[in-house]
């Protein structure tokens, strides 16, 4: 026996629209639909960071993070390299702020805490995050320069060409008052 309301088209209209519903909400349920595209960390060797290092035409803004401790980073860096270690980088993260879509290469010692540090970069919003894989060990096995206090790249050619110049300066400063008093002698 058929019933008139199984009959009623407005019924028949009802059920389907209230099936659809609930079909829908159980699918919005286990989909999660993204809102813009998701940021991840984008791994590159110690050759593709050289590369945009040299390349300032491309990257002139381009940041190179070191995350490690300070003791690391007096040893040997990147030359140009900013430090923040991994374990301040939270608490520090507002004076990389002017730099959230600009490049940034993080580099540690093998790659480990910098991966650690890029997702953190990551997540709070750096949109062009570089971990550079391997770190300064394969940097430096592969023989790109870095700056080393055993090596002697750094500070100290600073403070001998300063010095140079100086000697330079004063033998010159020397020699003209030299000339100066032997010409006022014939005088």
């Amino acid at each position: 026996m058929i019933s008139k309301t199984s009959l009623n088209p407005k019924y028949n209209k009802s059920i389907l629209f209230i099936f659809i519903t609930i079909l829908l909400l159980f699918s919005f349920n286990q989909i999660s639909i993204p809102f813009g595209k998701a940021q991840t960390v984008n791994d590159i060797s110690v050759d593709t960071a050289y590369g945009m290092i040299k390349n300032v035409t491309q990257y002139p803004d381009l940041i190179i993070l070191d995350v490690r401790t300070e003791e690391e980073y007096n040893s040997s860096h990147l030359f140009n390299s900013t430090l923040i270690s991994l374990n301040e980088l939270e608490s520090r993260i507002s004076e990389l702020e002017a730099f959230k879509n600009t490049e940034i290469i993080v580099y540690c010692r093998t790659g480990v805490r910098s991966q650690q540090a890029s997702e953190i970069l990551v997540n709070n919003g750096f949109t062009k995050v570089y971990n550079m894989l391997g770190g300064i060990t394969v940097w430096i096995d592969t023989g790109y320069e870095y700056w080393s206090s055993e090596n002697g790249n750094g500070t100290e050619n600073i403070i001998s060409f300063s010095l140079t110049i100086f000697i330079m300066c004063l033998l010159g400063i020397i020699t003209i008052l030299t000339i100066y008093v032997k010409k006022r002698q014939l005088e």
